[in-house]
């Protein structure tokens, strides 16, 4: 029986050897014709709280599936679904995949938004051509906004809030997070990598989340101790998310607006 078994393995890990032989002769190297970008999120919102310029550029990233090239390889864009006026609130600078690059960017300049305006708006659809051929199903378009208000931070700080903070985002938890952690929160990330590809972040160590964790719950709870008829609550657009990933707008809502200290990670 001893021997029998060993014939068996012997023979599973030749035919094993022979089929790993036969498909990397037929693997073929990744076309350059056949590259394809997406978005890296469905959603980018960029609140403009505490810049006074009257023009700002929004950068948003996008991923590309295949190999790089000597040459800068344009993104063909389709706009729809817009509050925002193209000349008037905002111009797209570029939108490519630069030379040398695995991953492009679309860059876009707005106007500071008008005193009575809260927040403007857009729907950016990837559109075959040339250089990109080939579209994605996930992540072809995404919404951009910019508002006077909060909102979700990038995804390379958006991340270590969920892992370190809460798997939920309201205004309210933010304006919290800000007040207690100071107004530079917004840029801070747990990635070095992050930060060698923005240098607008600044990395913090894991032991500086965890003691922001601690802090940010004891600030929350005095204050709930201090006010047990009125403790601190998520605003209107509170959203739980199974994942950094999700994108604005595709969390889950809740009939009864948690507490915020009731929903904060704890460590």
């Amino acid at each position: 029986m001893i021997m029998k078994n060993k014939v068996t393995i012997v023979l599973a890990l030749a035919c094993l050897a022979v089929a790993t032989g036969c498909s990397n002769e037929q693997m073929q190297a990744f076309d350059i014709g056949d590259s394809a970008v997406y978005f890296q999120s469905r959603s980018n919102t960029y609140s403009l709280i505490g810049i006074s310029d009257d023009e700002i550029e929004l950068s948003i990233p996008v991923k590309m599936v295949g190999p790089k090239a000597d040459y800068d390889r344009e993104i063909s864009l389709n706009v729809k679904d817009s509050t925002a006026v193209r000349g008037k609130d905002y111009e797209i600078v570029s939108s490519m995949v630069a030379a040398g690059e695995l991953n492009g960017k679309v860059v876009i300049r707005v106007k500071a938004l008008p005193e009575d305006v809260e927040e403007l708006y857009m729907k950016l659809e990837i559109v075959r051509n040339g250089h990109f051929p080939n579209t994605f199903y996930s992540n072809n378009a995404t919404t951009v906004g910019w508002t006077a208000s909060y909102s979700r931070p990038m995804l390379e700080v958006w991340r270590y809030w969920y892992l370190y903070f809460a798997p939920c985002y309201s205004k309210a938890m933010h304006k919290v997070i800000v007040e207690t952690l100071g107004v530079d929160v917004d840029k801070y990330t747990c990635s070095r990598i992050y930060v060698e590809q923005n240098p607008e972040l600044t990395y913090k160590l894991p032991t500086w989340w965890y003691s922001a964790n601690r802090k940010l719950r004891e600030e929350v709870a005095a204050y709930d101790k201090a006010h047990p008829d009125n403790p601190l609550r998520h605003s209107a657009d509170f959203e739980r998310f199974n994942s950094y990933n999700v994108a604005v707008g595709e969390g889950t809502k809740e009939e009864t607006l948690p507490t915020i200290l009731s929903t904060l990670n704890v460590y």
